[in-house]
């Protein structure tokens, strides 16, 4: 009996070897729902930019979402009760991301933490000089290379609700994932080929030099200065002008932009 059930226990191991990730996409798929028309009229709402979007682009973006949908847990913490309407506009942005790229939709990522508005980051800052600090900080989102999410829900609606202003909360923390694909985030995300990489490491070293200066000197530009804290906020905070602001990143740091434009597949100055 006993050799019996190891044999059992084989085969199904091999079968779930063979076949596993296709299973999970089944059981995915079935999972996946269209929006209604009520729903869809509530993004629009939400999300101005969604209902400008061209028809291709917007599709595309539906099937992500539903994708996205079907498999991110979405948890409410200190009591927010997380709705439909939350997680459609959270999907919404996340994967705007992702319209121009051939790629699912984040595989990575199995949670997201919704809270009312800000929270406190209670993990402890390792400071220069040996200090650390147990304080906390007050964030609007973060994201952690373990494939959660942690976003302010005041912080999404106020994102989606200004889509030109340079700011997004959702692009900024996703645009982290991508970067984190690969392990930790740099702010270099994998690139198609080797002298791609080559090529974004130079332009944005550059493009980062500069805008440390800036801020260093009090200049406060395009690009906020919260990107010079780091390359990797630096090419989250980019990626934010990106999607909102094109057409003026793209006369201000033209090599970036065919860069950002070559990565994430889409040309949004076409948006403005």
């Amino acid at each position: 009996m006993a050799i019996l059930t190891l044999i059992v226990l084989g085969l199904l191991l091999i079968a779930w070897w063979l076949y596993g990730d296709t299973f999970k996409q089944r059981y995915y798929r079935q999972k996946e729902r269209p929006l209604d028309q009520n729903q869809r009229r509530q993004l629009a709402y939400d999300m101005p930019l969604y209902p400008r979007l061209p028809k291709a682009q917007r599709d595309k973006l539906d099937t992500l979402m539903r994708a996205f949908l079907s498999r991110v847990e979405f948890i409410g913490c200190d009591g927010l009760v997380v709705s439909d309407r939350m997680r459609y506009l959270v999907a919404a942005q996340a994967c705007l991301l992702l319209i121009g790229r051939d790629e699912p939709a984040y595989p990575n990522v199995h949670s997201v933490y919704l809270f009312e508005g800000d929270f406190i980051n209670k993990m402890p800052q390792y400071l220069p000089g040996g200090i650390v600090d147990t304080q906390g900080k007050h964030l609007a989102g973060e994201s952690w290379g373990n494939g959660r999410v942690l976003l302010s829900w005041q912080g999404c609606l106020r994102s989606a609700a200004h889509p030109f202003d340079g700011e997004n909360l959702i692009v900024h923390e996703f645009a982290h994932q991508l970067d984190q694909a690969k392990g930790l985030a740099t702010g270099a995300p994998l690139q198609r080929s080797m002298p791609d990489a080559a090529r974004w490491q130079q332009v944005f070293r550059e493009a980062f030099i500069r805008h440390c200066e800036a801020t260093f000197h009090g200049h406060r530009g395009l690009i906020d200065p919260y990107g010079a804290t780091n390359p990797a906020e630096f090419f989250a905070v980019v990626s934010e002008v990106y999607f909102e602001q094109g057409q003026a990143l793209s006369e201000q740091e033209p090599a970036m932009y065919e860069l950002l434009e070559h990565f994430y597949g889409i040309n949004t100055r076409l948006w403005h």
